[in-house]
Protein backbone atom coordinates (compact mmCIF):
# COMPACT_ATOMS: atom_id res chain seq x y z
CA UNK A 1 0.00 0.00 0.00
CA UNK A 2 1.92 3.32 -1.16
CA UNK A 3 1.90 5.47 1.85
CA UNK A 4 -0.12 8.69 0.57
CA UNK A 5 -2.95 6.25 0.26
CA UNK A 6 -2.84 5.08 4.03
CA UNK A 7 -2.86 8.40 4.87
CA UNK A 8 -5.99 8.72 2.64
CA UNK A 9 -7.34 5.80 4.32
CA UNK A 10 -6.87 7.07 7.86
CA UNK A 11 -8.32 10.53 7.28
CA UNK A 12 -11.53 8.86 5.75
CA UNK A 13 -11.84 6.45 8.70
CA UNK A 14 -11.53 9.46 10.72
CA UNK A 15 -13.70 11.85 8.53
CA UNK A 16 -16.60 9.05 8.77
CA UNK A 17 -16.78 8.96 12.83
CA UNK A 18 -16.59 12.87 13.07
CA UNK A 19 -19.89 12.85 10.40
CA UNK A 20 -21.67 9.79 12.63
CA UNK A 21 -20.76 12.30 15.17
CA UNK A 22 -22.89 14.98 13.48
CA UNK A 23 -25.23 12.96 12.49
CA UNK A 24 -26.24 11.40 15.75
CA UNK A 25 -25.49 14.59 18.09
CA UNK A 26 -22.62 12.89 19.65
CA UNK A 27 -20.26 15.01 21.35
CA UNK A 28 -17.34 12.74 21.82
CA UNK A 29 -13.83 13.75 24.47
CA UNK A 30 -10.75 14.18 22.84
CA UNK A 31 -9.13 11.02 21.21
CA UNK A 32 -5.61 11.06 21.49
CA UNK A 33 -3.50 8.85 18.86
CA UNK A 34 0.33 7.61 18.87
CA UNK A 35 1.96 5.28 16.88
CA UNK A 36 2.27 5.11 13.11
CA UNK A 37 -0.92 5.85 12.37
CA UNK A 38 -0.54 9.14 14.34
CA UNK A 39 2.61 10.39 12.92
CA UNK A 40 1.33 9.60 9.31
CA UNK A 41 -2.18 12.04 10.47
CA UNK A 42 0.07 14.05 12.09
CA UNK A 43 2.21 14.45 8.97
CA UNK A 44 5.45 13.14 11.45
CA UNK A 45 6.49 11.03 8.23
CA UNK A 46 4.10 8.55 6.12
CA UNK A 47 4.21 5.05 5.52
CA UNK A 48 2.01 1.93 5.25
CA UNK A 49 -0.24 1.22 8.66
CA UNK A 50 -3.75 1.59 9.20
CA UNK A 51 -3.97 0.18 12.55
CA UNK A 52 -4.73 3.04 15.27
CA UNK A 53 -3.50 3.42 18.67
CA UNK A 54 -5.04 5.39 21.08
CA UNK A 55 -4.15 6.42 24.61
CA UNK A 56 -7.20 4.72 26.68
CA UNK A 57 -8.65 8.15 28.83
CA UNK A 58 -11.44 5.58 29.94
CA UNK A 59 -14.40 6.94 27.67
CA UNK A 60 -18.05 5.94 28.46
CA UNK A 61 -19.41 3.17 26.62
CA UNK A 62 -21.12 5.40 24.06
CA UNK A 63 -17.44 5.76 22.33
CA UNK A 64 -17.82 1.94 21.18
CA UNK A 65 -20.36 3.67 18.42
CA UNK A 66 -17.80 5.84 17.00
CA UNK A 67 -15.03 3.82 17.70
CA UNK A 68 -16.58 1.04 15.54
CA UNK A 69 -15.97 3.46 12.47
CA UNK A 70 -12.10 3.17 12.73
CA UNK A 71 -12.14 -0.86 12.57
CA UNK A 72 -8.95 -2.04 13.53
CA UNK A 73 -7.83 0.11 16.37
CA UNK A 74 -5.98 -0.47 20.04
CA UNK A 75 -6.86 1.33 23.39
CA UNK A 76 -2.65 1.51 25.38
CA UNK A 77 -3.50 1.97 29.16
CA UNK A 78 -1.67 5.00 30.36
CA UNK A 79 -0.40 2.66 33.15
CA UNK A 80 1.40 0.36 30.52
CA UNK A 81 2.33 3.64 27.91
CA UNK A 82 5.80 5.24 28.80
CA UNK A 83 4.77 9.12 28.13
CA UNK A 84 4.87 12.03 30.92
CA UNK A 85 1.54 12.59 32.38
CA UNK A 86 1.13 15.76 30.82
CA UNK A 87 1.17 14.50 27.22
CA UNK A 88 -1.96 16.08 26.79
CA UNK A 89 -0.17 19.82 26.92
CA UNK A 90 1.90 18.78 23.72
CA UNK A 91 -0.38 17.43 21.80
CA UNK A 92 -1.34 18.53 18.46
CA UNK A 93 -4.98 19.46 17.74
CA UNK A 94 -5.27 18.07 13.68
CA UNK A 95 -6.82 20.34 11.81
CA UNK A 96 -10.39 19.28 10.37
CA UNK A 97 -11.16 16.82 12.74
CA UNK A 98 -13.50 18.08 15.97
CA UNK A 99 -11.80 16.33 18.94
CA UNK A 100 -8.58 14.52 17.31
CA UNK A 101 -4.99 15.07 19.01
CA UNK A 102 -1.76 13.26 18.27
CA UNK A 103 0.90 13.24 20.76
CA UNK A 104 3.78 15.62 20.23
CA UNK A 105 6.79 13.58 18.32
CA UNK A 106 8.53 13.72 21.60
CA UNK A 107 5.47 11.63 23.52
CA UNK A 108 5.66 9.49 20.95
CA UNK A 109 9.88 8.73 20.81
CA UNK A 110 8.80 7.95 24.29
CA UNK A 111 6.66 5.65 24.03
CA UNK A 112 8.60 3.82 21.40
CA UNK A 113 11.45 3.53 23.65
CA UNK A 114 9.42 1.22 25.83
CA UNK A 115 9.06 -1.22 23.23
CA UNK A 116 12.05 -0.53 21.11
CA UNK A 117 11.31 -2.95 18.52
CA UNK A 118 13.05 -2.88 14.65
CA UNK A 119 9.72 -0.52 14.19
CA UNK A 120 9.94 1.24 16.95
CA UNK A 121 13.66 2.42 16.30
CA UNK A 122 12.66 2.95 12.35
CA UNK A 123 10.30 5.45 13.83
CA UNK A 124 12.27 6.95 16.58
CA UNK A 125 14.88 7.52 13.35
CA UNK A 126 12.19 9.56 11.15
CA UNK A 127 10.75 11.47 14.29
CA UNK A 128 14.13 12.75 16.06
CA UNK A 129 15.28 14.85 13.35
CA UNK A 130 14.23 18.24 14.34
CA UNK A 131 13.49 17.15 18.58
CA UNK A 132 15.05 19.64 20.48
CA UNK A 133 16.97 16.46 22.75
CA UNK A 134 17.54 18.59 26.12
CA UNK A 135 14.01 18.75 26.01
CA UNK A 136 13.58 15.19 25.30
CA UNK A 137 15.74 14.12 28.04
CA UNK A 138 13.45 16.55 30.24
CA UNK A 139 10.37 14.02 29.46
CA UNK A 140 12.68 11.10 29.78
CA UNK A 141 12.95 12.17 33.39
CA UNK A 142 9.10 12.61 33.59
CA UNK A 143 8.44 9.73 32.52
CA UNK A 144 10.89 7.88 34.77
CA UNK A 145 9.75 9.31 37.95
CA UNK A 146 5.90 8.75 37.11
CA UNK A 147 3.96 6.95 39.97
CA UNK A 148 1.46 5.46 38.07
CA UNK A 149 3.51 3.25 35.61
CA UNK A 150 3.93 -0.58 35.55
CA UNK A 151 7.23 -1.83 37.48
CA UNK A 152 8.15 -4.42 34.85
CA UNK A 153 7.06 -1.65 31.95
CA UNK A 154 9.39 1.42 33.40
CA UNK A 155 12.82 -1.42 34.36
CA UNK A 156 12.05 -2.03 30.65
CA UNK A 157 11.92 1.38 29.36
CA UNK A 158 15.00 2.00 31.85
CA UNK A 159 17.17 -0.39 29.86
CA UNK A 160 15.82 0.43 26.48
CA UNK A 161 16.84 4.02 27.36
CA UNK A 162 20.63 3.08 27.45
CA UNK A 163 20.67 1.62 23.86
CA UNK A 164 17.99 4.13 22.81
CA UNK A 165 20.96 7.05 24.43
CA UNK A 166 23.53 5.26 22.34
CA UNK A 167 22.12 4.82 19.04
CA UNK A 168 20.66 8.21 18.76
CA UNK A 169 23.26 10.36 20.73
CA UNK A 170 20.77 11.48 23.69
Amino acid sequence: MDDNKTRRILEQLFIDMDDFATMKGIDYPPLYLLGGSGCIIAGYFDRATTDIDLIDMEYDASMGRLLRILDKYDFLDLYLTTVPEDFKERAVRINNFKNIYVLSKEDIILSKIGRFSDIDIEDIFRLIENVDKDYLNHLINNVISRKNLSTRVKNQFIKNLRNFRDKFNV
